[in-house]
């Protein structure tokens, strides 16, 4: 698809066509648009229009209403690949006015024909096909037409708008990496006007009814509707100091191209800025062994057992729930699955402990294990998720960022720990769901996986568990009691295995949402059909999988991998939901060799790749990131609430899936993608000689703030991820971080025999050829 490039005179100016085949794709009548930060605007074509060698140079001197004189110069260059153009835009102040800032924008519009309902779009972590996983046709979370990303919200650079009854993509990408950054101050971000000399642009797309399909960049950056600052959504925008002779330049890469599927245009929108923006795989901050030692032993620092004097249920786990600066446990909550993830330190302790032939590792992990087995499962085979041994309880629901809910209900002193916007999103909920019974089927299912692994592993030393077994087939007989016709789960069940569907903000709204429970059990069916070789085990887990393939895949709906949120809704569309349905088709399809688990496993897959940044954000100097050297690439935004303001920590446990997906399904470039991860997700962690101010070596953050979200100035004690700015990490130490992180280096062990990445690529290469399907 060729496109070539020609000037339209105009009213305003020169404005361009780019045309396809005869046909226009894109018009810009008024391809630069400058706003000040008095809040004027103006939308010009270019004055002059000359070819310059293969490409065009275009030119615009501008006056603006407070005086201000401004000069726009973009050269447009033919991709070499012959499907787009790059846009090299320099921006000069020629004339001060008496505005403090300027920015510009790039504004180019869709002349394909097509409704715009038709359209699908992508941002990295932030919009996906059009973000209405509960199907009222309506986006789901900032609730408008204008999707709008800063610079290092954006993991790949990119924006990209795909017509599925053409096949066509139309992308537009930064494609000079963000060179530098400056930190805010309180009245920049109360005000939402930032007028500083930062390299952090922004891309968006706008899909209006009645109006152009319009792709927009802005330099700096811009965002029309956000929660960037708070929860409301209002815009702000960052704008270059108005001085004599300040000038400033940014390179873009417009793009039209074919694939067969929104998923595919993803997928060549990554390869295309992995080549662009020169990704490559950080370099390890310590040798992969050391960094996992560092964090195994931080993990046993906060084993706790009580006898029975204390409790006569004996409890036992890892109290990792703390601060990574006080390295004070926030309560005294044992949780099993998700953010806690009791049974998955525990395998981890128990395959340590054999390896090293430590008999306390294994010994705690027996603890834990007995624990869970002992006192967590009904008859039925519904578990529990967490234990308050303070009060002698089981709780539920409130876990990961939202945890203060466990602490308090009250609602001042929840302000103290969340802020006043999560408490006033969240509150009218979690009182309703203080009186709902039950647990998340994610929950449930990372309680009972692990506790499987265990007995197997115990099992080849010798140590027969027949008790865990006895467990895991209870709770696969829950499962099997509890699956829909369709083959699916809901995301969460009562004790008598009903399904939960209120509060719907929680539990979902839509046949999509409430069926996201889906995509966890497959790996528990997995493992029971492997230990007992039961079919009714393999037949539930293929019917899953033909759930996930046929729900999931085909619209790019991936939602409710997480159980905690910051507001809005807790189901909602996040990377580790594609995580688990990635693992669970390729599992499927280990379990019965049918190609279509194969083909939507990559294609998940692939998905999966667009969480990732790709290149390194900068930090402001001073910040707790830039000080401690950390860097981006490779770590998976978290969900499409912040967008790409957070990333965290769960990819780490998918590894050995990805590789498989890789293998399997003769994909060379996911192997380069596990790298990335596998590098990159180490950063954050202290170490001797980088302990990033906090307590302890081998404690790393739930997540990381790699740009602002709800970031308006609020003085909170402990505010999880809201009230953050770019640069700081999270200030939560859960027990999920580690064990993900040990237990993704078990997988690669499994399958390889080694963590050492040479020996795993040439490994996974020579499968590939050598694989017969």
């Amino acid at each position: 698809m060729a496109l070539h490039l020609s000037s339209a005179p105009n009213g305003n100016g020169n404005g361009l066509v780019l045309r396809s085949d005869g046909a226009d794709v894109l018009v810009a009548p008024t391809p630069v648009r400058l706003a000040t930060s008095d809040g004027g605007a103006v939308a010009l074509g270019y004055d002059t229009v000359e070819a310059d060698g293969e490409g065009t140079r275009c030119r615009v001197d501008a006056a603006l209403g407070d005086g201000t004189r401004v000069r726009v110069e973009d050269v447009w260059t033919p991709s070499e690949q012959g499907d787009g153009f790059l846009v090299d835009r320099s921006i000069t102040v020629l004339e001060p006015g008496s505005a403090a800032g300027v920015r510009a924008e790039l504004l180019l519009e869709s002349s394909l024909a097509a409704a715009q309902a038709d359209w699908q779009f992508y941002v990295t972590g932030a919009l996906y096909n059009r973000n209405d996983t509960d199907l009222d046709g309506r986006e789901d979370y900032l609730g408008g037409h204008v999707q709008e990303y800063r610079d290092d919200r954006n993991g790949h650079l990119a924006v990209l708008a795909y017509l599925p009854t053409t096949r066509q993509g139309l992308s537009l990408a930064r494609t000079s990496v963000p060179r530098y950054d400056v930190a805010l101050d309180t009245d920049e971000l109360a005000s939402g006007v930032v007028v500083k000399d930062s390299d952090i642009g922004s891309l968006g797309v706008v899909f209006a009814e009645e109006s152009p399909l319009v792709l927009r960049a802005g330099y700096p950056f811009g965002e029309e509707r956000t929660f960037s600052l708070e929860t409301s959504g209002r815009a702000w925008a960052g704008y270059l100091p108005i001085e004599r002779g300040r000038a400033a330049g940014v390179q873009y890469e417009v793009r039209l191209f074919s694939a067969e599927d929104l998923t595919e245009a993803i997928w060549d929108v990554t390869q295309r800025q992995m080549l662009r923006l020169g990704t490559r795989p950080a370099p390890l901050p310590l040798p992969l062994e050391e960094l996992e030692q560092h964090r195994f032993l931080l993990t046993q620092l906060y084993f706790k057992s009580w006898e029975s004097e204390e409790d006569e249920r004996r409890p036992a786990g890892y109290l990792t729930h703390f601060s990574p600066r006080s390295g004070k446990t926030l309560g005294s909550l044992i949780e099993y699955g998700f953010t806690g993830a009791q049974s998955l330190h525990a395998l981890n302790a128990i395959r340590r402990g054999h390896r090293d032939e430590v008999p306390l590792w294994i010994n705690r992990g027996r603890q834990v294990l007995d624990f869970f087995v002992r006192e967590f499962q009904s008859p039925n085979g519904f578990s529990q998720g967490i234990y308050d041994p303070l009060h002698q309880r089981f709780v539920t629901w409130f876990t990961g960022i939202l945890m203060p809910f466990q602490y308090s209900d009250d609602e001042a002193t929840l302000k103290t720990f969340l802020g006043s916007q999560i408490t006033r999103a969240l509150g009218p909920i979690a009182a309703e769901l203080r009186e709902v019974p039950g647990n998340y089927t994610r929950t449930m299912c990372e309680s009972a996986y692990p506790l499987l692994l265990a007995y197997e592993e115990e099992l080849r030393h010798g140590t027969e568990h027949p008790d865990w077994l006895a467990a895991g087939e209870v709770f696969g007989a829950f499962l099997l009691m509890t699956q829909g016709a369709d083959g699916s789960w809901h995301r969460g069940y009562s004790p008598e295995g009903d399904p939960l569907t209120h509060p719907v903000e929680w539990f979902g709204s839509s046949r999509v949402e409430r069926g996201s429970g889906t995509i966890f059990p497959v790996e528990v069916l997995e493992a029971l059909h492997r230990i007992t070789g039961r079919d009714d085990y393999k037949a539930a887990a293929l019917k899953a999988a033909d759930y996930i393939a046929e729900t999931f895949v085909p619209g790019v709906l991936y939602c409710g991998g997480l159980n905690d949120t910051t507001h809005i809704k807790s189901v909602k569309i996040d990377s580790v939901g594609v995580m688990f349905a990635m693992r669970s088709l390729i599992r499927a399809y280990r379990l019965g060799g049918d190609e279509r688990h194969l083909a939507a496993a990559v294609k998940a897959a692939k998905i999966l790749t667009s969480w990732l940044f790709l290149w390194d954000v900068p930090f402001p100097d001073g910040s707790l990131l830039a000080s401690g050297g950390f860097r981006t690439t490779g770590w998976a935004v978290c969900d499409a609430i912040p967008g790409g303001s957070y990333v965290d920590d769960e990819f780490l446990e998918f590894l050995g899936d990805t590789l498989d997906v890789a293998v399997a399904g003769e994909v060379p470039e996911l192997v380069d993608v596990v790298e990335l991860v596998l590098n990159g997700m180490q950063y954050g962690l202290s170490i001797p000689g980088n302990m990033l101010g906090y307590v302890a070596p081998g404690i790393q953050c739930e997540g990381y703030m790699t740009a602002y979200w709800l970031s308006a100035p609020e003085a909170t004690a402990f505010s999880g991820a809201a009230s953050k700015v770019k640069g700081d990490d999270n200030d939560t130490c859960n027990g999920l971080v580690n064990a993900q992180a040990l237990y993704g280096l078990d997988a690669l062990r499994d399958k390889y025999g080694t963590v050492d990445f040479g020996e795993i690529r040439r490994l996974a290469l020579e499968r590939m050829g050598t694989q017969t399907r």
